[in-house]
């Protein structure tokens, strides 16, 4: 029996294609049953986030192919119906298409919207174990499926998924696991289904072409007979096609807009280095999305522990000291320091693998503008760093003979319990302190609100709003954005006649972020500004609260001043 009965097709493909499926035999062995602890135990560490965070405007960027007011890059006729295929430039729908029968059965909340991530994620460790089992032995995988399923960062962003990187992990690991299997077996329906993979991932977002050198240039380097001998015509031949129906909608896009993903993404600089290096940091040590999600301030009304999970969790966050990052940066850079001392066993081929792909994949983000600054592009080096470190670990534990899986089993206890307290500080701040504006939970009873509140028109007037209401209310509120014509310093003739038909709108409510929360600064000054000019007054109809009690959104609309009475 294979441990992934339940995957897709494809997915089985390549689970039943590892070394270590049991085809003759129907048991699991150890190492195969620690892979299954591990996906479960991932599961359940971003189960429990979901009820503590609020959706986000990221988070929701495939909504926009699927709710009105529609907003896409891209569309294809099909049967007479437009097809979206881009969201923008660099991201296609592909999660749009996921979501979209999902969404017939399950309306969009935090659970739907999650759930299917998380068990994309839980399925990207059973591949990644797979991967490494192959490639390193048993132990080895064990040790590095342990790091990933326990990794913060990788927890929150697949959860969280605003990157997005769900589909970037599964859709890369897979791909390389069917493509180790063809270097195996020979059989091209691996070759093509590999390619496929990675065109799917290039499609879903463009951005996978830095792992995509990257796997390139490694396998060059550290594999160079093995790659070349695979150069043949027809080989070829199935990987180009497997490749294009995966990519084909963003090489449609790209055809008919004249390469625009590359003119809009391509642009180099070397500027932030030392903030870019600081982010990659802190994503090692998970401890990158404190202050992005989770809140640090203390609010005037701090959560109180409603069940034995969040006492729990709280009493930890005081025993341990607020624990805010972790191991494995450290786990790394050990296994950098034992790969000289490994260089004549089999681990380190696998290990150069890793850091090769690791330093192509970031000298291309954090040269690329306007990338690398945060944890959802940094995550997409995942899962390297713990192929690196668990195959160091494990090959370096065999050498100690007797005393090596003892040391192992201590060394691995702590690096992944340091990730356990950094994920449990998480969970505490959000229970007592809550979430920042973009994350908040107060996006909910805003969207409640505006259903009932019978608005001809709904104007949102700052980002982080407008995706996750769009599909809360599954594109039924009259939604328009009407932060643009206000959100430059200096008003064009265009934006100020744009902005003044807004407040004419007869029946118009306008959405906004409360006093401090602003995301686009200055928007309703502005805006204020030019009401006011113009003879309307703002009246707030309601302030929305997140559980906190912290006022984060207000629903207003403007009125007509009355003009003073004349003298007798």
């Amino acid at each position: 029996m294979n441990i992934f009965l339940t995957m897709t097709d494809t997915t089985k493909t390549v689970m039943e294609s590892a070394p270590g499926a049991l085809s003759h035999e129907a048991r699991l062995d150890w190492a195969e049953l620690a892979a299954v602890c591990l996906c479960l135990l991932f599961f359940l560490e971003g189960l429990i986030f979901i009820p503590y965070v609020g959706l986000q405007n990221d988070e929701l960027l495939f909504a926009e192919a699927l709710y009105p007011p529609v907003a896409a890059a891209h569309s294809v006729r099909v049967a007479g119906q437009q097809v979206p295929t881009m969201l923008m430039s660099y991201v296609g729908t592909l999660k749009s298409w996921l979501y979209a029968p999902l969404f017939g059965v399950w309306p969009p909340s935090p659970w739907s919207v999650r759930i299917p991530v998380l068990l994309l994620g839980a399925l990207t460790v059973g591949l990644f174990f797979s991967l490494v089992r192959s490639t390193c032995g048993s132990r080895a995988a064990v040790v590095a499926a342990a790091l990933l399923a326990t990794d913060a960062t990788f927890v929150l962003t697949t959860c969280l998924d605003w990157g997005p990187v769900a589909l970037q992990h599964f859709l890369l690991i897979a791909g390389l696991l069917l493509l180790w299997r063809f270097h195996s077996t020979g059989r091209l329906f691996r070759l093509g289904a590999g390619f496929f993979c990675f065109g799917l991932a290039l499609w879903d977002k463009a951005l996978f072409s830095w792992s995509l050198a990257a796997l390139v240039v490694a396998a060059l380097v550290v594999f160079p007979r093995e790659t070349l001998g695979h150069l043949r015509p027809w080989k070829l031949a199935v990987a180009v096609l497997g490749f294009a129906l995966g990519a084909a909608p963003l090489l449609v896009y790209n055809t008919t807009q004249r390469l625009m993903t590359f003119r809009e993404t391509a642009t180099f600089t070397t500027d932030g280095l030392g903030q870019k290096v600081a982010v990659l940091r802190g994503s090692l040590q998970g401890a990158s999305l404190f202050g992005y999600v989770v809140r640090e301030d203390m609010p005037l009304q701090p959560g109180k522990p409603q069940n034995p999970l969040e006492a729990l969790s709280l009493e930890l966050s005081r025993s341990l000291g607020e624990r805010r990052t972790g191991l494995l940066e450290l786990a790394c850079i050990l296994a950098v320091a034992l790969l000289p001392w490994l260089w004549v066993t089999p681990t380190r081929r696998p290990m150069l693998f890793a850091l090769v792909f690791l330093g192509v994949a970031w000298i291309q983000m954090a040269l690329t503008k306007g990338a690398g600054t945060g944890a959802h592009h940094t995550v997409l080096l995942w899962p390297f760093p713990h192929l690196l470190a668990g195959a160091a670990l494990a090959r370096a534990s065999l050498a100690l003979r007797r005393s090596g899986l003892v040391v192992l089993v201590v060394v691995v206890v702590l690096v992944c319990g340091a990730n356990a307290a950094v994920l449990n500080q998480q969970l505490a701040q959000l229970i007592e302190r809550g979430t920042t504006t973009i994350w908040t939970d107060a996006i909910t009873p805003l969207a409640a609100y505006l259903r009932d509140a019978g608005a001809s028109r709904i104007y949102v007037m700052d980002w982080g709003m407008m995706n996750v209401l769009r599909a809360l209310e599954e594109g039924r509120l009259p939604l328009d954005i009407g932060s643009d014509p206000v959100a430059k310093e200096s008003l064009a003739a265009g934006d100020r006649e744009l902005a003044l038909r807004m407040l004419a709108t007869p029946g118009a409510l306008f959405v906004g972020h409360t006093e401090g929360n602003e995301i686009l600064s200055g928007v309703s000054a502005r805006m204020e500004a030019l009401a006011s000019s113009a003879g309307y007054q703002k009246q707030v109809l309601r302030v929305i609260e997140d559980r906190n009690g912290r006022p984060v959104f207000e629903v207003y609309r403007w009125k007509t001043i009355s003009a003073p009475a004349p003298r007798s």
